[in-house]
């Protein structure tokens, strides 16, 4: 417990220390990281004291980290290890990996300032952290952490249009169907997910492919401001104007920077529109492969309302299929931008006029979460060629997994098309580091799920196989391009260099200007740091 004298002084320090937020400093050399909860409303009685922290280290730091969040915040706001609550929340992440650590605790804040609490405590007593918003990551650690402190967003619940309808503000603890539902019978929508259990911030902070991105960009593209939680306990309202290379740094940066707690995104006008997926066999892929090479090169441009996108992949008892998704922003079936798909007959289709809730449900295909998952991705110049390569690759290198339990492996052709890269333009440009002149861009994406921890290094190592083959094809053609897209990303590729070097260096410039100690890259060590290449270097 602190003296009356030592309370006295560090409710001063915390005043100067706040007044210094309007100066050049953003985290004053002399910060105090006791001043600072003291500012945030804690007891002092409730801090752990940094004189006697070392001598209850036996403890642990986490244990202390969590037994200080549960006297400040009480036992409601607390998950512990061997409770339902606990063995509940760990066990509902997406990928059986990430289902598999088990944090010290897991602390459930309901505002903003609490969540910067959380952030001191941490690294008052050093425990490290993370941060879960919808929990859609493959591999371990990406939103949990084994030992320390798990800060789960899910009851930041708010979405809340503007009274003019061109603005709403979403919490980080929505899903992108909770997004839809909310906005559609209001008339309205924002650039989000296109699969209806993703998490809001996730997909934003790595960028956010939309079913409406060739006409409005990414989804990051279309934040107007995000509030905050920096390393140093301030919230931040952060926007083009307010803090602009903060706000770069944010459209793709992921989480490396501090904790969102809301994302004030334009909204666009919206009723139903038109898409769904079609499905194909082996007899059709060189078609298809035609029809989405067209459309990224030549029919893109022609219709900013279209978006398409082809998978391929293999199922016991059927052997290669495609299937196609196909999406129209106003409800008319068929458009032209559609004519080569059109063309091809199908064997199963969900196209029709519907709202966006509904394809994103469809579109999920009624998976369950739970099952062993990786995905990896690589960024081309469009190219007919390469589509027919990757995709022989693909089914040529797959007999060394096809008899893995319950996998399911595809690889997808999604276009970065040229209204998307114009869209990525707006308020400065986003990090990313995609070229509009060096454009159109294909995403080659691979993804599979299994049961089976046995299988793991086969098949991670085909994946890894099939991306070096088109790599180095791409590469003999004048076809590659660095560019990695963090949400499809794997723990073994290293995502910020592909931005460029000055991208990467003008990231590295910001977090160490907004976050001096590294808080986000040394406590906060899952998912995509922003240097020191992969998460995991080596995969076998």
């Amino acid at each position: 417990m602190m003296g009356l004298v030592q309370f006295v002084s560090l409710c001063a320090f915390a005043s100067a220390a706040l007044a210094l937020s309007t100066d050049g400093s953003f985290e004053p050399a002399n910060f105090n990281i006791t001043a600072a909860l003291i500012a945030n409303g804690i007891s002092p009685e409730a801090i752990p004291d940094t004189q006697t922290l070392n001598e209850r280290s036996s403890l642990g730091t986490c244990t202390v980290a969590c037994r200080s969040l549960k006297t400040i915040f009480g036992s409601s706001r607390l998950l512990n290890q061997g409770s339902t609550g606990y063995t509940n929340f760990t066990g509902a992440y997406w990928s059986a990996q990430q289902n598999s650590v088990r944090p010290g605790c897991v602390f459930t804040p309901t505002k903003a300032v609490e969540v910067s609490t959380a952030v001191l405590i941490s690294r008052l007593t050093q425990c490290p952290f993370a941060v879960k918003g919808g929990g859609h990551a493959a591999f371990a650690g990406s939103s949990s952490i084994e030992g320390g402190i798990t800060i789960a967003l899910q009851n930041f619940k708010r979405i809340e249009p503007s009274a003019d309808g061109k603005t709403v503000d979403i919490g980080p603890g929505n899903r992108w169907l909770d997004v839809y539902q909310t906005l559609e019978p209001q008339g309205l929508n924002a650039v989000g997910g296109r699969i209806f259990s993703v998490g809001v911030p996730g997909l934003i902070l790595g960028g956010g492919i939309s079913f409406f991105s060739n006409k409005h960009g990414w989804a990051c593209d279309n934040v107007e401001s995000y509030e905050l939680v920096t390393a140093s306990g301030k919230i931040l309202t952060v926007s083009y104007t307010s803090y602009p290379d903060l706000y770069w740094a944010l459209r793709g940066g992921g989480n490396n920077f501090g904790v969102v707690t809301n994302f004030k995104l334009t909204a666009y006008p919206q009723g139903k529109m038109w898409g769904g997926g079609r499905v194909y066999t082996n007899a059709s892929f060189s078609a298809a492969l035609d029809a989405i090479y067209n459309f990224a090169t030549t029919g893109s441009p022609t219709d900013p309302e279209a978006a398409q996108f082809i998978s391929f992949g293999y199922e016991q008892g059927f052997g290669p299929l495609a299937s196609a998704q196909l999406e129209y922003g106003k409800p008319i079936a068929n458009a032209p931008v559609f004519a080569d798909f059109n063309a091809i007959p199908s064997v199963q289709s969900t196209t029709a006029i519907q709202y966006q809730s509904n394809i994103t449900i469809t579109l999920n295909g009624g998976v369950p979460d739970g099952a062993r998952e990786t995905y990896w991705d690589a960024s081309f110049k469009a190219d007919r060629h390469l589509f027919t390569f990757l995709v022989d690759t693909f089914y040529a290198l797959l007999p060394a997994v096809v008899d893995a339990a319950g996998l399911l492996p595809t690889i997808s052709i999604q276009p970065i098309t040229a209204g998307q890269l114009v869209g990525m333009q707006k308020n400065g440009g986003n990090a990313l580091g995609l070229d509009p002149a060096g454009g159109p861009y294909f995403i080659m994406n691979m993804a599979s799920m299994w049961t089976d921890p046995a299988d793991d290094v086969r098949v991670l190592k085909f994946h890894a196989d099939v991306l070096e083959r088109v790599k180095v094809e791409a590469q003999k053609r004048g076809l590659d391009n660095d560019f990695i897209y963090q949400n499809y990303a794997s723990q073994f590729q290293d995502v910020f260099s592909s931005y460029g070097k000055d991208n990467q260096k003008r990231l590295v410039a910001v977090s160490r200007k907004y976050d001096p100690k590294q808080v986000f890259q040394k406590l906060q060590p899952g998912y995509f740091k922003l240097e020191g290449g992969a998460p995991n270097p080596d995969m076998l």
